[in-house]
This record gives C-alpha cells, structure tokens and sequence, in this order.
C-alpha cells in the first residue's frame, strides 16, 4: 500500500466527503440491506458488553445508533458528513444518550483511552490512510476494550486486515466472513498495556 502525500489524502478525502454529502439521502436506499445484514451478524458481539461508551466511527445515517437505542450506556457517532450526521440525528431523534460528532476517523477528536467499544462498518474503506484510522480508533479505546472494524471484501485480504490488527495492539477474538455478506468482520481487544 502507498503512502500518499499530504495533497493526495486531502483531495482523497475532500473527493470521499463530496460523495457522501451528494449521495447521503439516497444512501439508505442503497445500503440499508447490506447494513442491516452485518449489524444482524455482529449485534450480539455488542451486546455482550452493554453500558458503558460505544464509539461508531462513520456512523453514516444512524443505522446501527438507532438498533442501539434500547442498550443501557452512551452511544456516539462521529461522522465526516455533516448531511450523514444530519440524517443520523433524525433517525435517533432526541435519545439522550446518543452524541454526534462531525469529525475525522483518522484524528479522531477525542481522548486516549475513553472507549468501552469502538466499532466501524465499512467506512475504513473510504479513508486515505487506513492504518491511521485504525490507529485512532484503538487509541480513544480503553485497555481491553472490544473492537469491531469491517473492511470490504474487494479492497482488502484478510492476511492485510489481520497484519492492521497486530500492528494496532489488537488481539483477534474472531474472524467473520460469511458468504451473504461483502465485508470481512473483524472483532478485537485492544491489548493491555503493561
């Protein structure tokens, strides 16, 4: 994978944004299967540690926020988008124990270390830098917390999506690649420091 330079991931990203912000009302009529379909495949991963702080990074139009809702805990989504975040905000209405954040997967606008769960659904493939998307997102997760990345199957091996892992101090719980599905699911823990 190449690095790009510095103009190269702006254009990269500015070209990303502009995307979402034209094709964000018709997103879900798009998406919305296939979303649903991994959220199905994954929900019980979140489950098993309800409370606490979740992060979804590229939350989009709130779909997984809104299947959260009933979960005890703050659910938070940052978006690049502001017309995403927009959608998003109408789907969870006024819960009061949902946030959305405009900001960048890959400097991520919050601290070290806050996370319970750290959770993204195939926005990875739409960064230009994608170990430094993953390096954000274990960064703002605590020492153990679960991590669950997707990665889409045709822009990515899994031996690259495991090697991202390793060098972000993630420990694999499980691989999922269901055939129904176009993304790789990866669920994670951020190692202990010692």
């Amino acid at each position: 994978m190449r690095r790009l330079t510095e103009e190269e991931r702006w254009t990269y990203k500015k070209r990303a944004l502009a995307g979402y912000e034209a094709g964000s009302t018709a997103y879900d009529g798009l998406y919305l299967e296939e979303q649903e379909r991994k959220y199905r495949r994954s929900l019980a991963y979140l489950h098993q540690r309800a409370g606490g702080l979740l992060l979804d990074c590229g939350c989009g139009t709130g779909m997984l926020l809104a299947q959260m809702l009933g979960r005890s805990g703050v659910l938070v989504g940052v978006d690049y988008s502001k017309a995403m975040l927009g959608l998003a905000r109408r789907r969870v209405g006024t819960a009061a124990n949902v946030g959305l954040i405009c900001g960048d997967a890959e400097c991520l606008p919050f601290r070290s270390g806050v996370f319970d769960q750290v959770v993204s659904f195939t926005m990875l493939g739409n960064v230009p830098d994608l170990p430094a998307a993953i390096q954000e997102m274990a960064r703002v997760g605590r020492d153990s917390a679960q991590i669950l990345l997707s990665f889409v199957k045709k822009n990515i091996e899994p031996d690259e999506v495991l090697r991202f892992l390793n060098e972000e101090s993630l420990s694999l719980k499980e691989f999922i690649d269901d055939i129904d599905l176009s993304d790789w699911i990866v669920i994670g823990e951020k190692k202990t420091r010692t």
